[in-house]
């Protein structure tokens, strides 16, 4: 693996284990609404930021309300298991404390609100590894641009030749390539359809953390 100082984490897919929650949370927010999704509502949203797929709900499937008032209920939906239920993957909090001790700094850059993301981390004993926690409601788009990254950077004082990102899904693995970061997939089997195109965008590709703990020793 290459050496690096800092390293940007997703989370939700890469050390969390909650894409299950969040695969139905559209179509059961819409349905709680009286309106019916389309069948491919999953791949549309799938790259937005939170603030975009509620003006999407908005714009589309005419939710009343403004797009903080859609947030907000649809954080809600999700709420409870961010708080008491999503855990994090296999050997995460190990592989954390691996990299931490070898003093690299690290951030978490999500398209999950920052509070949400705070209190998993929080209840599965990972937040103290992260210098910040940088949401997508910060930059008002998704991974599907690269602010995110740029800002994460701004945050941590780091230059990108020594910086590396953690993504599982194919969309934020290829702005971030194209960005020109250096990237690392994390197997998720929410996108195990494009493996074969991940392994071949990613630097470096992870399928489980376990492994990665025995090959830093």
């Amino acid at each position: 693996m290459r050496n690096f100082k800092f390293a940007i984490f997703d989370m939700d897919g890469t050390l969390l284990d909650s894409m299950p929650y969040w695969h139905n949370l559209g179509r059961d927010y819409l349905l709680s609404k009286g309106k019916i999704p389309q069948d491919n509502l999953i791949d549309i949203i799938r790259s937005m930021s939170m603030k975009e797929s509620s003006k999407y709900f908005i714009d589309h499937y005419n939710i009343e309300g403004t797009v903080d008032t859609v947030i907000n209920e649809i954080n809600s939906f999700i709420e409870n298991q961010y708080l008491y239920e999503i855990p994090c993957k296999p050997y995460v909090k190990e592989y954390l404390e691996n990299l931490h001790s070898q003093d690299i700094s690290m951030c978490i850059a999500t398209a999950t609100s920052k509070d949400l993301a705070i209190s998993a981390l929080k209840r599965n004993h990972i937040l103290q590894y992260f210098s910040e926690i940088i949401s997508c409601d910060e930059t008002g788009v998704g991974k599907s641009q690269p602010d995110i990254y740029y800002l994460a950077l701004k945050r941590i004082k780091a230059s990108k030749a020594e910086t590396v990102v953690f993504e599982d899904a194919l969309y934020a693995i290829e702005t971030s390539k194209k960005a020109g970061f250096y990237t690392i997939g994390v197997y998720d089997s929410s996108c195990s359809e494009s493996l074969e195109k991940i392994t071949s965008v990613c630097d470096e590709y992870i399928e489980s953390f376990k492994n990665e703990i025995d090959r830093r020793k």
